[in-house]
């Protein structure tokens, strides 16, 4: 082992010259062209509408924001009666929210500015029109890696030299991360989709006018909403579950007894790979050439991330034979690189049952020749088949990296060292955040950009150019939605052993915490049993309302644009369409909507864990991950499935489908609008859900552990003790 190599040292220098390199990016992308007065008035109302709701959401969240870092420094003070420790804990937290926030919002910022200057570009060709948009995409995902990489090395290497227990001082910067992703994604999807809904409604469906046609009083807030959701809510997800996959390895390093040096290896590890991703991104530059323009800049975008696997996989094997033993080495980098195969396979697999190239979305597309119930049954049948190979993959990943680390990371069990081994796999998978967040964050800007050059009229031969690359996006706002999906599921299962761990070592800590849990965790454990069914029931009732929350929303924006139709002349051209309005109904209704199904997922852990104990709050924490993970997988690619059939018949792919305004074509619109809230806003929001479980179980697994101490029948009266000894 190489003693003198500080592994610290490029996890804090690193997500600087991050940090500074899109700094870079925002400067250039904004110094470029915005357009004509018209681009730049069209561009301005979008991004003051994104802005002013994630200003309004933001003040919506802080009160509960402050409350829950209130209770949980009051926990930790009465129970390890540490005013330090207490201090610390809401230090994390604090830092958690904010970073995800920040980066969200600072990404939007740029995303919203750029999809003018992108269609402006598009005027002189494919080429700089392509370098706009994925270098305004790139800012999001360099500075959602860097941050997530800066605040937990940071937080580390303070915590572990000022507190003893500094996994416990370190685990709310996960639930203050989650919290914020899980306000973001459940109040963005509702907003996106509510607009898209409403207007697709009212303007395709019944008055038979394009899908970014200036007239529809809706389409501004459509374009809003893919900004909201799609680049604020996808990048708190995905940096969320960064800093859920670090926070809980270093936990599964604290409470194993593995050597320190597999921790600031692990930080090494993904600053590694945000280095590769900066080399990576440099591949998107000069010329697109071939007969299809399209299909060649996707390869170029594709081909990005490829070099960011292949340059990470040489840097960590390189790196890990400096650091630690040969064969310790071996098995950590091959952990690593098993994660890196399953982002990739995943992405892949996501594309092939949501591309309209392949056969699902072919399928789909043929079955609205009958009829939209086809169009819908057809969708989802393909969406349930489509997390089966998912959950494989993954399933693959684990076994290989769990016997890699069973057999060669040193721990004080085998089993133990096997756990960190798909720890480490997890880690491989969300390093490459920062190049797949860059391509999904690309998505919203062609979109936009496409939406632009409609609205401003700047001709057939810029919408060729911004047609192939909204096409291109949409393709990557997919598959990225899979990925973040799957990244979701195994940071939880990270978190998930911890929380074991944890809770155990605290109920029980003359025993040990292998054979406590063994003992209690099996399924005739009649409490384990109904945690896990009262995990699916959260599932299924969160989902349900977020639904309903969509279709509440967007039925009033589809009133108010029947209503602006019906008593101002916007279809003949002769008046401007009321476009705050529509703006004003999405974002009440979402900021209205989202708060009791977010509070529910942050409550029913502790209440849980309070009333019936560690097992039963076990079986909730896995009932949710087991129904969640496919049941997102589900509705992501089911609702970009059907997104994508409609898109192949608006294409005339199939001109037996009769394109636009075609019998199939209004059929596929139904499809599409079904499938609106369940890729946007119910299947993206069960990512948060579940880590939020995870991560308010983690960081209350004390108290939940030290209740659970007392017998189970009286759990709640203990509880009320408790409330009146606080009061």
């Amino acid at each position: 082992m190489v003693t003198s190599l500080n592994p610290l040292s490029l996890p804090l220098v690193i997500p600087l010259i991050g940090l500074a390199y899109a700094l870079y990016n925002t400067h250039w992308v904004l110094s470029r062209d915005p357009g004509d007065e018209k681009l730049k008035w069209i561009s301005d109302l979008i991004a003051k509408g994104a802005g002013a709701f994630l200003k309004r959401e933001y003040k919506v969240i802080l009160p509960t924001g402050l409350i829950l870092m209130l209770i949980i420094g009051a926990t930790y003070y009465l129970l390890f009666h540490s005013p330090s420790l207490a201090a610390y804990s809401m230090l994390s937290f604090a830092l958690g929210a904010v970073g995800s926030g920040l980066a969200g919002y600072i990404g939007m910022y740029v995303t919203t500015r750029s999809a003018s200057r992108t269609a402006a570009a598009a005027r002189g060709g494919i080429d700089e029109a392509l370098k706009v948009s994925f270098r305004a995409g790139s800012v999001m995902g360099i500075i959602l890696a860097s941050v997530a990489v800066l605040t937990v090395s940071s937080l580390y290497l303070a915590y572990s030299a000022l507190v003893k227990d500094w996994a416990l001082a370190i685990a709310p910067v996960a639930l203050g991360a989650s919290l914020m992703s899980l306000f973001i994604r459940v109040a963005g999807g509702i907003y996106t989709k509510a607009a898209d809904w409403g207007a697709d409604m009212v303007g395709k469906v019944e008055s038979n006018i394009p899908e970014d046609d200036p007239r529809n009083p809706g389409v501004i807030a459509d374009n809003v909403g893919d900004n909201v959701g799609d680049v604020a809510g996808m990048a708190s997800d995905v940096y969320e579950s960064f800093i859920v996959v670090l926070t809980g390895s270093l936990i599964l390093i604290s409470v194993f007894n593995i050597p320190k040096v597999f921790a600031s290896l692990i930080l090494s590890v993904t600053s590694l790979v945000l280095l590769s991703t900066l080399l990576g991104i440099q591949v998107v530059r000069g010329r697109v050439s071939g007969r299809d323009l399209a299909l060649a800049s996707m390869r170029k975008l594709g081909n990005s991330l490829i070099v960011t696997v292949i340059i990470s996989s040489l840097l960590i094997i390189i790196y890990s034979i400096l650091v630690v033993k040969p064969l310790e080495a071996m098995a950590l980098s091959i952990s690593v690189i098993m994660g890196f195969v399953t982002a990739v396979a995943v992405l892949y697999i996501t594309q092939y049952f949501t591309h309209y190239t392949y056969g699902p979305v072919k399928d789909i597309a043929k079955q609205a020749s009958l009829s939209a119930s086809n169009v819908i049954v057809a969708g989802y049948s393909y969406g349930l088949l489509s997390a089966t190979p998912v959950i494989l993959i993954v399933a693959v990943a684990l076994g290989v990296s769990f016997y890699l680390g069973y057999v060669y990371i040193p721990a004080s069990m085998p089993i133990e060292g096997g756990i960190m081994g798909t720890a480490l796999a997890s880690v491989g998978l969300l390093s490459l955040a920062g190049i797949v967040i860059s391509l999904d964050s690309y998505g919203p800007v062609s979109d936009n950009a496409n939406g632009l050059v409609e609205m401003a009229g700047l001709g057939d031969e810029t919408r060729m150019v911004t047609d192939a690359l909204d096409a291109i996006g949409n393709t990557y706002k997919a598959t990225t939605k899979g990925y973040a999906i799957a990244s979701a599921g195994l940071a939880s299962l990270v978190l998930f052993i911890g929380f074991i761990y944890e809770a155990v070592s605290y109920s029980n800590p003359a025993n040990g915490a292998l054979t406590v849990a063994l003992n209690y965790l099996n399924v005739i454990n009649p409490l384990l049993l109904v945690g896990i069914l009262m995990g699916a029931v959260l599932v299924y009732v969160f989902s349900s309302r977020l639904l309903t929350a969509v279709g509440k929303a967007a039925s009033e924006l589809v009133e108010e644009i029947r209503r602006q139709f019906r008593t101002r002349r916007i279809l003949e051209g002769l008046d401007k369409p009321d476009y705050d309005r529509a703006i004003d109904i999405a974002t009440r209704h979402a900021l209205r909507e989202f708060m009791p199904p977010a509070l529910l997922a942050v409550a029913m852990p502790i209440i849980v864990g309070l009333t019936l104990g560690w097992v039963a709050l076990a079986g909730l924490i896995l009932g949710t991950i087991i129904v969640g993970f496919p049941r997102a997988l589900l509705m992501a690619n089911a609702g970009g499935a059907w997104d994508n059939a409609k898109k192949l018949i608006e294409a005339m792919l199939d001109p037996e489908l009769g394109g636009k305004g075609s019998v199939a074509h209004k059929n596929a619109v139904i499809g599409d609008v079904v499938g609106d809230p369940f890729k946007d806003t119910a299947g993206p929001s069960l990512n948060p859900l579940i880590k939020v479980v995870n991560t308010v179980s983690i960081v209350f697994a004390p108290a939940v552990a030290m209740v659970s101490a007392v017998n189970p029948v009286a759990h709640l009266g203990y509880l009320i003790l408790l409330l009146i000894h606080l009061l």
